[in-house]
């Protein structure tokens, strides 16, 4: 829905009951309108999920984790990792506001990659392990791999994982000898994998997961097509809840 069919811009929709998941897990955590807002954020966490658990092999607890761009993804995958378990959850981002909610989100420690030298900072935050897991969710392969590479090459971890979300239009720029004398891998992620994430999505949030901070800016429905452009070109909010009434 959304993509081969229309989405869902209006008060009411019908579908399937094989595309519905129950919120039951959640009504001791939220009750009213929270139920349903948190709801709406399961979809997407669902992807940071499949990101860095399916996909990236997830974490074991005290591991450090690195997430590149404060992005809904992002910072959904920050409180993921937190957690999981993570000992130093890093967040990668320039945008101030952003960053300040990724600290709502449980991360530990944060980069400006354009004031600092983002391998140096991870190496110095990680006392020169460096991380486990990296989350590229910027977009951007050109600007960051480099330091994700450099990261990688002089930090004592090996086995890292560098996980793609997501999508650019340009080629990552791989130096091959950093994956082989690290034993590093690199594995891309789209989407979520339906069945398995949703539930353990909604039984983490239903457990204290708190996702609901992503949502920056609440509008009723004859706002929304100003507010998709805006979203397009403006990072100050995050996620955006759409009220029927």
């Amino acid at each position: 829905m959304g993509f081969s069919c229309d989405g869902a811009f209006a008060e009411y929709i019908k579908v399937d009951a094989r595309y519905c998941w129950s919120l039951e897990d959640l009504k001791d955590k939220y009750q009213g309108d929270e139920l349903y807002l948190a709801g709406s954020l399961v979809e997407p966490t669902s992807v940071a999920y499949n990101a860095v658990i399916e996909r990236g092999g997830g974490i074991r607890p005290g591991d450090n984790v690195v997430i590149l761009g404060g992005g809904p993804i992002g910072l959904a995958a920050v409180a993921i990792l937190k957690k999981a378990g993570a000992a130093h959850v890093i967040l990668s981002e320039p945008s101030e506001g952003r960053a300040a909610l990724g600290m709502k989100m449980g991360a530990t420690d944060l980069i400006n990659p354009a004031k600092e030298d983002f391998a140096q900072r991870v190496l110095a935050i990680t006392g020169g392990l460096g991380a486990k897991l990296y989350l590229e969710a910027t977009g951007l392969p050109q600007r960051v791999w480099p330091g994700i590479e450099e990261a990688i090459w002089n930090g004592k971890m090996i086995n890292s994982t560098v996980v793609v979300v997501a999508r650019a239009d340009v080629k990552i720029p791989i130096n091959a000898e950093v994956y082989q004398v690290r034993h590093a891998q690199i594995v891309g992620s789209q989407g979520h994998s339906g069945n398995g994430t949703f539930p353990r999505v909604i039984s983490a949030m239903g457990s204290g997961m708190n996702m609901i901070p992503l949502i920056t800016k609440r509008i009723k429905i004859d706002q929304v097509p100003e507010n998709i452009i805006r979203l397009q070109t403006d990072r100050s909010d995050c996620k955006i809840s759409c009220q029927m009434s």
